[in-house]
């Protein structure tokens, strides 16, 4: 199967630390596994503009979503690196392209703003991949919400630190 190359690229803000990376349904943008998807690079010194070139199917449809996130490094040497997905575009339809690769010559797609498609902005908050949550929820009732049951913390003092995401 013939391939060509193709720049995407994308702008938006980070975090200290934070990568914007794009996956989708080829093998060259990972398959959709967050574990093998590509990590975009910041153009310049704004850092708000993000591109990375990939080598995909000549003329075959392929569907791509971007994220943003970070990329740690494995525990385990020669292991995987743990990925943490905090924001992920989800559009009802991903984002598509089908490069034609006319003469050898690489193809660029300005994507715009991280979020934006058809002018509708659609991301949510990413999955659990490699971390825990607990989440507690405490509301009113007869019964109380919470309840310790090892014998010594029954009469232990604790404090719990909540904070808005």
């Amino acid at each position: 199967m013939e391939t060509c190359e193709v720049t995407l690229a994308i702008r938006g803000e980070t975090s200290p630390g934070e990568v914007f990376a794009v996956v989708g349904s080829c093998e060259a943008l990972g398959s959709w596994s967050h574990q093998k998807a590509v990590t975009l690079h910041p153009v310049g010194d704004d850092k708000c503009r993000w591109t990375t070139t990939v080598t995909v199917p000549k003329g075959v449809v392929t569907s791509y979503r971007y994220f943003k996130g970070f990329f740690l490094e494995s525990k385990s040497a020669g292991g995987p690196c743990q990925v943490i997905v905090n924001l992920w575009e989800t559009h009802h339809r991903p984002r598509t392209m089908s490069p034609t690769g006319i003469e050898q010559q690489e193809t660029d797609i300005d994507d715009g703003q991280f979020g934006l498609n058809d002018g509708i902005n659609c991301v949510d908050s990413g999955w659990l991949t490699c971390q825990t949550e607990i989440r507690l929820r405490l509301h009113y009732s007869k019964k109380a919400p919470v309840s310790i049951t090892k014998k010594k913390f029954k009469k232990s003092r604790f404090r719990c630190r909540l904070h808005r995401e």
